[in-house]
C-alpha cells in the first residue's frame, strides 16, 4: 500500500465523523509502527505532531489503562490540545496524564503501581535519560516487573552525546534485552 493510501486509511479509521484533519506522514508512520511492533521509539522533530500521536496511540493499541507522561509545564497544554483534537479524532475515553516531576517525588512512588498502565507513553522522553533519576528508576522498575506493558518514547531532542544515553528507552519500546 502506498504512503498516501496508508495515511488515508488510518485517518479515516481514527477521525470522527465531523473531523476535517488529516494525519501527517510521520504521524501515520509512527502509528502504524507502534501497532506493528507494540511499542515505539519516536525521535520526531519539534512540532512534528507528537501530541496527536500520543493521544491516538491508545486507540491504535486498544489500551485499557494508558498513561501519558509529560513535563509538568505541558499537562494543561496537553489537556487543552486534547479537547480541541477530540472534535476531529477518536481519542481515548480515559487517559492518565501525569508529569515526570510528580513521578520523581516521594509522593509519586506508588503512582505506576496504583494505575497499573498497560501502555506508557512518554512525550519528551529524553526526560528519562538519566538512569539515576528517581523517575527513571521508577519507570525502569515498573517495566522490569511488568514486561507486557507497552512503551512509547517520543522526543524531538533525542541525543546530545550518545545513543547509549537512550538504550534503555529503546529496550523498553522495542522489548529488547535491557543493556
Amino acid at each position: 500500500v502506498e504512503e498516501e493510501e496508508r495515511i488515508d486509511l488510518l485517518t479515516n479509521y481514527l477521525r470522527t465523523p465531523a473531523g476535517t484533519m488529516r494525519l501527517r506522514p510521520v504521524q501515520a508512520q509512527a502509528l502504524f509502527e507502534a501497532h506493528d511492533y507494540q511499542g515505539l521509539f519516536g525521535p520526531i522533530r519539534v512540532s512534528g505532531g507528537k501530541t496527536l500521536i500520543s493521544l491516538l496511540i491508545p486507540i491504535v493499541l486498544e489500551a485499557r489503562a494508558p498513561m501519558l507522561i509529560v513535563p509538568a509545564a505541558l499537562i494543561e497544554k496537553t489537556r487543552t490540545e486534547a479537547r480541541k483534537l477530540a472534535q476531529h479524532w477518536k481519542l481515548p475515553t480515559f487517559l492518565h496524564i501525569v508529569s515526570y516531576q510528580s513521578l520523581g517525588r516521594v509522593s509519586g512512588a506508588q503512582t505506576l503501581e496504583n494505575i497499573n498502565p498497560d501502555l506508557i507513553i512518554c512525550d519528551e522522553a529524553h526526560k528519562l535519560k538519566n538512569k539515576r533519576a528517581a523517575v527513571t528508576k521508577r519507570v525502569s522498575r515498573f517495566m522490569h516487573e511488568h514486561p507486557d506493558t507497552r512503551f512509547i518514547a517520543l522526543t524531538g531532542t533525542i541525543s546530545k552525546r550518545s545513543l547509549h544515553d537512550f538504550a534503555h528507552l529503546l529496550a523498553w519500546s522495542l522489548k529488547l534485552r535491557t543493556p
